[in-house]
């Protein structure tokens, strides 16, 4: 999906897709994809006619990893991890029967995809939970006792737990749609929009309840194995991919609230 010039702005995609007889001619450039590296099968956004409006001249492609003219080069990230990569395409040849849709109607496959990318962005951040914090919260010592009367940390707990209850109940909401046959709307970006930040805040309290043993990031010594550690470090990412706070705040209020573009 995404590209050096089009993340927020999906739809400003340049990878071209040229239409040879029975084959599509890709060249182009992706970031950030996941788990390029080791995927058999991506799938893959293009511009196949760039002479209409950017959301209209988009097809949707499945695509074999192996395929010659694909290059796969790993990122590093901070967290040590190399899951996301940049996919290079040179001439890369992709049947017809590959694409999915209509000619032209990729931005609805897209669209759809991404629905499902932030419900499954909004549960990763439900990482180390609540019952989680809980836990710890009963075995840190304060001054004034354990952290789990302080009324601070029980105002915290409080709420994350509504937070993750909506979390819980947006999810069951999007499954009951697609049970139904019908695509997930507009309540995925909801999903996301307080799930991120959900996954964000709490580690970051968690560690600042640790004192300076919340920086040891080992799981032999760091209280829950160190998962506090790791779903804060790996928190801004999640807080960007499928969409950023402010582009999901911009479709949750035309599309939920009904308010003017």
């Amino acid at each position: 999906f995404s590209e050096p010039g089009a993340g927020s702005d999906l739809a400003g995609v340049r990878t071209r897709a040229e239409k040879q007889g029975d084959e599509w001619v890709v060249n182009g450039q992706k970031i950030w994809t996941t788990l390029g590296h080791i995927a058999d099968w991506g799938i893959l956004v293009a511009r196949t006619d760039p002479s209409k409006p950017k959301h209209k001249g988009l097809s949707f492609f499945l695509l074999d990893m192996k395929t010659p003219g694909v290059t796969v080069k790993q990122i590093k990230q901070i967290s040590g991890a190399s899951s996301f990569n940049e996919v290079f395409f040179e001439n890369v040849r992709i049947p017809d029967d590959m694409r999915v849709g209509n000619e032209g109607d990729g931005w609805r496959a897209a669209l759809t995809v991404l629905m499902n990318e932030r419900v499954v962005v909004g549960n990763l951040s439900a990482g180390n939970g609540v019952s989680d914090f809980l836990a710890l919260a009963r075995t840190t010592q304060l001054g004034e006792g354990p952290a789990i009367r302080s009324a601070a940390v029980r105002e915290k707990i409080a709420d994350w737990y509504v937070q993750s209850e909506g979390l819980k109940y947006i999810h069951y909401r999007t499954l009951t749609a697609i049970s139904k046959g019908v695509t997930p709307g507009a309540e995925n970006a909801i999903a996301k929009a307080v799930g991120a930040v959900y996954g964000q805040d709490l580690p970051h309290f968690a560690m600042e309840l640790m004192d300076l043993g919340g920086i040891v990031r080992d799981p032999g010594i760091s209280p829950q194995d160190a998962g506090f550690q790791e779903g804060w470090i790996t928190s801004p990412a999640l807080r960007i991919g499928g969409g950023t706070d402010e582009i999901l705040r911009n479709i949750i209020a035309e599309q939920v609230l009904g308010l003017p573009g």
